[in-house]
């Protein structure tokens, strides 16, 4: 009795495995997928996905080995009401040669917007590894204000 139970409960658990079931338990390893690496909580989660395992432990993240870089930002001499996780006041820049303004929902640290006044800006935009949810995932910080002009 206790040999067909075991025999049984055996072959159940083979077919589960092979049927794509894993358990939740959480034993991160890094896969590879065609396109990219990738965490996955264990190695039954990244076989079912059909990745290659590359190592244990979580991927390394792509964001930490990102370099910072600078930008030039066009800040308009106005800002808007705009939604974020919250009601909030956005700065409307163009990046580079950009031709249309957009929201600048993030701080740019170093840096006090007045009305009225346009400025041309060399800030460095450094990636956040895992920011919060509600957060942007690049820190912005002025490196020197390049021009200024007062507009209507």
């Amino acid at each position: 009795m206790f040999t067909r139970l075991l025999l049984t409960s055996l072959l159940l658990i083979s077919a589960q495995t092979q049927a794509g079931i894993c358990t939740r338990e959480y034993a991160p390893v890094c896969g590879q997928l065609p396109q990219h690496t990738q965490t996955f909580s264990n190695r039954c989660m990244m076989k079912d996905a059909g990745a290659t395992w590359l190592s244990d432990g979580e991927c390394p993240s792509s964001r930490a080995q990102a370099k910072a870089k600078n930008i030039t930002l066009t800040v308009a001499g106005h800002d808007v009401a705009c939604i974020a996780a919250a009601p909030m006041r956005c700065l409307q820049v163009k990046e580079g040669k950009g031709q249309k303004w957009l929201n600048f929902y993030s701080p740019i640290e170093g840096f006090t917007f007045t009305p009225g006044v346009e400025y041309v800006l060399l800030v460095r935009a450094t990636p956040i590894e895992n920011p919060p949810t509600d957060s942007s995932d690049t820190r912005f910080e002025l490196v020197r204000v390049v021009s200024r002009k007062p507009v209507q």
